[in-house]
């Protein structure tokens, strides 16, 4: 396969993937496959997303945080590292650079889509509803072009573009991207909890607290702690309903009716 036409369809791919992250992941998960598709190497392209993907275990981008994209790592530094011929730490030299600006783009993003969420609920209450739904479409693009665009400058450029702009961009700029970025998880998780019966069990709210910040308790076991709780919640609710049915039952057939002698 020609180099401009696989260029194309790992930008295409990029694309995509960016859309689907915000959709129903499956692409994503599928990435290796098609980056084998294009180059010709399906075991490097499986090596490498799998490395990527123990990096990445465990981080989640829970309540609107910003977190480094392995996904857009793999993509970048598994077909750089595959079109060169070099192995596994190329691939890394090259991917985690580009995870790593895929956080300073995702916090971009998201302030971008509140933009666009605006624009829109303004759109809808004026009842100008295809309106609406044509500026909708932009949030998408936004996320398709956060993969797409790193992607096409390493694929054109080199790796050493991704670096020479984290070299380049101001401390300021850095500096306001990370508190927005410290931002965001804060509120997302506030709005997390207004949706949530807080109220109801904020007991459990105050203990995965403590575990987490004055014990010091990795997210797994207080993840295992509240998995626990709620099992054994599940287990009285549906023996309290079997007990009050058949409360109910037996009540019904003491009782009789007007008719019984």
């Amino acid at each position: 396969m020609p180099d401009m036409i696989q260029n194309i369809l790992i930008i295409a791919l990029a694309f995509v993937i960016g859309i689907d992250s915000v959709g129903l992941q499956v692409v994503g998960l599928l990435s290796p496959v098609f980056i084998g598709l294009i180059t010709g190497d399906m075991t490097t392209a499986l090596v490498i997303s799998g490395t990527f993907g123990l990096m990445g275990l465990g981080l989640a981008s829970v309540g609107g945080s910003s977190i480094p994209d392995y996904a857009l790592a793999t993509l970048a530094g598994g077909y750089i590292a595959i079109r060169s011929g070099q192995g596994l730490e190329t691939a890394i030299a090259i991917g985690v650079p580009v995870g790593l600006l895929a956080v300073q783009l995702d916090i971009i993003v998201k302030l971008l889509v509140n933009f666009v969420g605006k624009k829109a609920q303004t759109l809808a209450n004026q009842g100008k509803y295809r309106q609406m739904n044509r500026v909708m479409y932009i949030g998408p693009i936004l996320y398709g072009l956060k993969f797409a665009l790193p992607v096409g400058f390493v694929v054109m450029f080199g790796p050493t573009f991704v670096k020479n702009v984290l070299g380049i961009l101001p401390t300021w700029f850095m500096n306001g991207l990370s508190i927005a970025g410290g931002l965001l998880p804060a509120v997302g998780i506030a709005i997390l909890l207004h949706y949530m019966p807080t109220k109801k069990y904020l007991g459990f709210l105050i203990g995965g607290y403590v575990l987490t910040a004055y014990l010091a308790l990795p997210i797994l076991g207080v993840a295992l702690i509240g998995l626990g709780f709620a099992y054994t919640i599940f287990v009285l609710s549906n023996d309290n309903s079997k007990t009050e049915t058949t409360t109910g039952i037996n009540d019904s057939s003491e009782t009789g009716d007007d008719f019984d002698e």
